[in-house]
């Protein structure tokens, strides 16, 4: 009867901890955000990062010592080692990656005359984050799940065999 009543708490907050746990150094290890919290992150090239805080549809471009380059990003393409996007207050952008040069533009067509020998193709800022944490983060989530699920049962296995003896 005791068994009945510990054994979903003991399920459920093993299947936590073990979770936050193997997300945490998954996290640490593919230096992109475990999801947990106001602020959701993900890499680009040349140690900058797409950051979004609190609204998730719009984002920053930082470098990675936290230094923020363009705000309010709504629209976003990563190409090579250049950013393109679009921002909340309709400008465009451009980054340079490797030369950190950063130009901003009133209108797409700006854009697209700097560099004519490629159509823009940019993307929900989102969407973008969505696509290339799965991308980065891979089968980690899935298996993480496993593993938490199997402890858990483990868990909840030793208890019974406390209980009983």
């Amino acid at each position: 009867m005791i068994l009945t009543f510990i054994a979903p708490f003991v399920a459920l907050y093993t299947f936590y901890i073990v979770g936050v746990i193997g997300f945490s150094i998954v996290s640490e290890n593919k230096k992109v955000d475990i999801g947990i919290g106001d602020a959701w992150y993900i890499p680009l090239k040349n140690n900058y990062e797409l950051l979004f805080i609190d609204i998730p549809e719009q984002a920053n471009i930082n470098k990675a010592t936290g230094e923020n380059l363009i705000s309010r990003v709504i629209k976003i393409e990563e190409s090579g080692n250049q950013i393109f996007g679009k921002t909340f207050d309709n400008e465009y952008f451009l980054v340079d990656t490797k030369t950190d040069d950063v130009k901003t533009f009133d209108a797409e067509k700006d854009l697209i005359a700097l560099h004519s020998d490629k159509k823009l193709n940019l993307v929900d800022a989102t969407e973008f984050y969505s696509e290339r944490k799965n991308d980065i983060m891979g089968h980690w989530p899935l298996l993480i799940g496993i593993l938490s699920f199997i402890i858990s049962i483990g868990a909840v296995y030793i208890w019974k065999l406390i209980l009983i003896f």
